[in-house]
């Protein structure tokens, strides 16, 4: 009896394995395509990603000018995950450039124009009573050389941008502190010049400063400043007149905003979160 179930399970097993077989030879394989032909990347920081979702997953990838793009692809191997995949985007110069992606076994061809525009940081604020940031705002710092900014709503983050066509600056003041002995504590500041397009006298109409928050700790080894200073390319030695410490800083990326002798309080993080198409050059 118990030889007839061993052969019973052995050929349930030869069945369950012919079958799998002939699943894997038949497993149906979707066209390649995309759901879209235009991508932004921003200049030497992070990476857009492309996901593939279709097509067998055997991909390959010709760029049209690489010193303007590279590209990886990257295939996953998880059955359990509907996509096949993703691309990663690096810009490596500003301009644009075609991305041919074809699918080596379907023969699909996709191609999709990239732009990579300057370097941008992105500061998504949280809590505010300022009302030129007022909360649920996010500003987007560009790192070009008219240092232009823009502020959009985070409800409506792809219509047109609360403000535009304006400039910032990074500064540093001194608070010598309070006790007997002067501190001289650095502290950064940024600044955000409105200009009235309208205007043609005068190229500014006002301005307004934003002291940085330190907590008490050396400004330059705060990981908020060396995130502005990788994104934006604010040299904070040059401005301190100090070198930047070696110590290691805490990973936080809120960064705390007040303007001196007010209650103005500006609380947010800085992220790399995309700004929308089509704004940057």
């Amino acid at each position: 009896m118990n030889k007839l179930i061993n052969w019973i399970l052995v050929i349930l097993c030869m069945l369950a394995t012919a079958c799998s077989d002939d699943n894997n030879e038949t497993e149906l394989i979707t066209p390649f395509s995309l759901e879209r032909n235009y991508y932004e990347t921003r200049l030497e920081r992070g990476a857009t990603s492309i996901s593939v979702t279709n097509g067998s997953g055997d991909i390959s990838l010709a760029i049209e000018d690489e010193n303007i793009l590279n590209a990886i692809y990257s295939k996953y191997n998880d059955k359990e995950d509907d996509r096949k995949g993703h691309i990663n985007l690096y810009g490596m110069q500003k301009g644009s450039t075609t991305l041919t992606i074809t699918d080596n076994i379907t023969k699909d061809v996709e191609t999709v124009e990239v732009k990579v525009t300057d370097s941008y940081l992105a500061y998504v604020i949280n809590d505010s009573n300022h009302p030129v940031l007022p909360a649920g705002t996010t500003l987007f710092l560009v790192n070009n050389q008219a240092q232009d900014y823009y502020l959009f709503d985070q409800d409506n983050i792809y219509n047109k941008p609360i403000l535009k066509d304006n400039s910032y600056e990074f500064f540093i003041t001194l608070d010598s502190g309070t006790g007997a002995a002067p501190t001289n504590y650095k502290i950064p500041n940024l600044r955000l010049y409105r200009h009235n397009p309208a205007d043609t006298a005068t190229t500014t109409s006002e301005s307004y400063d934003f002291q940085i928050e330190m907590y008490g700790e050396d400004a330059s080894s705060s990981y908020v400043l060396q995130i502005i200073q990788a994104y934006l390319g604010v040299d904070w030695e040059e401005l301190t007149g100090n070198v930047l410490t070696k110590s290691p800083a805490l990973v936080d990326m809120t960064m705390i905003m007040t303007v001196p002798d007010t209650d103005y309080r500006i609380r947010g993080v800085l992220s790399t979160v995309s700004i929308p198409e089509h704004i940057l050059d």
